[in-house]
């Protein structure tokens, strides 16, 4: 998938500064004192366009996984992330505080952070703490599995997006299919 699905992943984990955005630049547009409308009309128009693709990647990837593709693993170790941390609640306030939505040079500086954010957060498959997938009621766990078709292969160390309760599935055999390394849906 070359990334892609985790990149969607990431860009819907950031929904509630979207909506913050959004309403910003909506009543800067309404503001009949403001001539200059361009910046937030690229950034709605940004944000819509960006949360309408991920859509699309996040369902198609996961809709579009074949019957054939789940595989029975063994669960040798789980523990649910909780992906809300300092951190990350910090990339979402910080730019609230720091970028002026409303102006092109802010809204420049604003893409730079979020696409160096994106790169490092992609890269290091941090990208749990989502919206998206709480409102669908999944979970994300990370997971020491075993190939239940071939035991004496090594474990692999995964992320399993589920909406069963993985914690109580310890030494159980469930069905899982890759997603995006290391990311598995499970079944």
């Amino acid at each position: 998938m070359n990334k892609i699905f985790k990149t969607a992943m990431f860009f819907t984990a950031f929904i509630p500064l979207w909506f913050t955005v959004v309403f910003i630049d909506g009543m800067s547009i309404a503001d009949k004192t403001n001539t200059t409308i361009g910046a937030e009309i690229a950034g709605i128009s940004g944000i819509v366009a960006g949360l309408i693709i991920s859509g699309i990647v996040i369902v198609g990837s996961m809709k579009g996984i074949r019957k054939e593709s789940f595989k029975k693993y063994k669960i040798l170790s789980v523990q649910q992330e909780k992906g809300i941390t300092s951190e990350f609640l910090l990339s979402y306030i910080l730019p609230l505080f720091a970028f002026d939505f409303t102006k092109w040079v802010s809204l420049v500086e604003f893409l730079i952070y979020f696409l160096i954010l994106m790169f490092l957060c992609v890269r290091n498959n941090n990208v749990y703490a989502n919206l998206f997938f709480e409102v669908k009621k999944y979970k994300f766990y990370t997971c020491e599995v075993q190939w239940v078709a071939e035991g004496e292969t090594d474990p692999l160390q995964i992320i399993v997006i589920s909406k069963k309760p993985l914690s109580a599935y310890k030494e159980n055999v469930i069905e899982i299919a890759p997603l995006d390394k290391p990311f598995f849906l499970g079944k």
